[in-house]
């Protein structure tokens, strides 16, 4: 056969096949474009790209968002239980474990929490005292206004020994008072500080509100048990509460003001300024022209369906979705990020504690409470964590990620639990069902709703082999 120059090749697939190329999708030439569009076309084009730009900037500021909503509810029930005290910089202090009151996604129940909020950039350095808490798991994490982890303090960092640290806002250069071990910058003016002491089960509640009392936060300067003095902060006052925000327009004016106050860090400051085009970004005013507003709430729109289908496609191992590990620290991962707290706020990073999540059995099927099902670990095989952490299984109703109330008040089972039992090779079998299974030990069931329901396997101070994946959950067995 004859060589056929390239154009030629080309002029005898047209002839010979005809029909081929008009079957393609009728694209214009890549490298074409027009200078004519009317007004009407250019304020199109504008409405698309906000619609794109709003898609990237729901996904960037949802952390914020979630911070920031979290920020005014710590403000509205300090008012309400300590009305003559400053909100910012006093404590929160839960007293008992979580319960299924508890509306935060995923809560945990093996520890007492301790939250508080401080605005560094109004109230100055403040310091922070903790206390010798050596017999059990705990830790203090500094996170800043996109609940980024930026310290940990306790256990795995402290060994447990006291200490007194200064927690300074961005760019601070003053001097820090005597007897301070370290000084901490914080990233974002706003921060906020949250305590977890493991309890061991319902008669170690004393011993660890005890423990909560002597972690100590008040103003540069002075003593422990020095009040914080007044500050304005007539913006995390909202006539209605930010949890029930609907309108896509209303989050990005949060988003706006809030990331305007706290900057991003400097690795997100190229994507926020691309922001502006459309009204969004920090300090930005939103556009006033209906077709870009309703641009941005179609782009919110996107943005949620890709959030959705991140959590739902996983991705997934023997039923359980993979820890991220791009999350809870800085980095430019948008999406895990927006994932990470819209399913599992505030969460340690992975040096801390690692999260595995169990929606599926071992043939893919969602889990459901009607069904019995059984977590078996080989001997030697328990989840691999540090002498000083712990492992724990807790449940969840599938369609809030929140707790079920049951006749047993059990909502988590741990090596604490009492009666658990090992089989006689030395492995260890859970029961997850909504009825307790014929002849199993009571300290082996965990309750499920008489529905679908999740499992979330927490282990604190991992071990490396938890944190690289070599060690994996098991599959959880549908009993047949």
């Amino acid at each position: 056969m004859p060589h056929l120059r390239t154009g030629a090749l080309a002029l005898f697939l047209f002839f010979v096949i005809p029909g081929t190329l008009a079957a393609q999708p009728s694209w214009q030439r890549i490298e074409d474009f027009r200078s004519d569009l009317t007004a009407e076309a250019q304020a199109d084009a504008t409405a698309i790209r906000a619609r794109a730009l709003a898609t990237e900037a729901y996904l960037w500021g949802l952390p914020a968002f979630l911070n920031f909503r979290q920020a005014t509810e710590f403000k509205a029930a300090r008012r309400h239980l300590a009305p003559d005290a400053e909100p910012f910089g006093g404590w929160m202090l839960l007293r008992d474990l979580a319960t299924p009151d508890v509306d935060n996604a995923l809560p945990n129940v093996d520890t007492l929490y301790g939250a508080a909020y401080v605005h560094l950039g109004k109230q100055g350095p403040v310091v922070l005292d903790l206390p010798d808490i050596e017999d059990r798991y705990y830790s203090v994490a500094l996170v800043d206004a996109y609940f980024n982890n930026f310290e940990v303090l306790g256990t795995r960092t402290l060994g447990g020994r006291a200490g007194r640290f200064l927690i300074v806002p961005p760019g601070w250069s003053g001097t820090a008072p005597p007897h301070i071990a370290r000084v901490i910058e914080s990233p974002t003016p706003v921060m906020a500080i949250y305590q977890r002491i493991y309890v061991r089960g319902p008669a170690d509640v004393p011993a660890v509100r005890k423990l909560q009392d002597a972690i100590a936060l008040y103003p540069s300067g002075g003593a422990p048990g020095d009040p914080f003095p007044r500050i304005d902060t007539p913006e995390f006052d909202v006539s209605t509460p930010v949890r029930d925000t609907r309108d896509p327009l209303d989050y990005f004016r949060f988003v706006n003001r809030y990331t305007g106050v706290n900057p991003p860090s400097v690795e997100y400051r190229a994507l926020t300024a691309s922001f502006a085009d459309a009204g969004i970004g920090p300090g930005a005013a939103l556009p006033t022209d209906d077709m870009r507003r309703e641009a941005i709430r179609a782009g919110a729109t996107d943005a949620q369906k890709v959030i959705d289908g991140a959590i739902s496609a996983g991705p997934f191992r023997n039923g359980w979705r993979l820890p991220d590990p791009k999350g809870a620290k800085p980095g430019p991962y948008i999406l895990s990020q927006a994932v990470l707290q819209i399913s599992q706020i505030g969460s340690l990073p992975a040096d801390e504690a690692v999260y595995y999540v169990g929606r599926r059995d071992a043939a893919g099927e969602l889990l459901d409470g009607r069904s019995h099902y059984t977590l078996t670990f080989p001997a030697g095989q328990l989840p691999p964590v540090d002498d000083r952490g712990f492992w724990s299984l807790t449940m969840y109703r599938a369609s809030n990620n929140l707790l079920v109330a049951n006749d047993l008040d059990r909502y988590v089972i741990r090596p604490t639990t009492p009666g658990l039992a090992l089989n006689g090779d030395g492995s260890l079998t859970l029961h997850l069902s909504h009825e307790r299974p014929e002849g199993v030990p009571e300290g082996n069931w965990l309750p499920a709703p008489a529905e679908g329901f999740l499992v979330a396997l927490r282990a604190y101070l991992p071990k490396e082999a938890a944190r690289n994946e070599t060690w994996f959950p098991p599959a959880i067995g549908k009993v047949e």
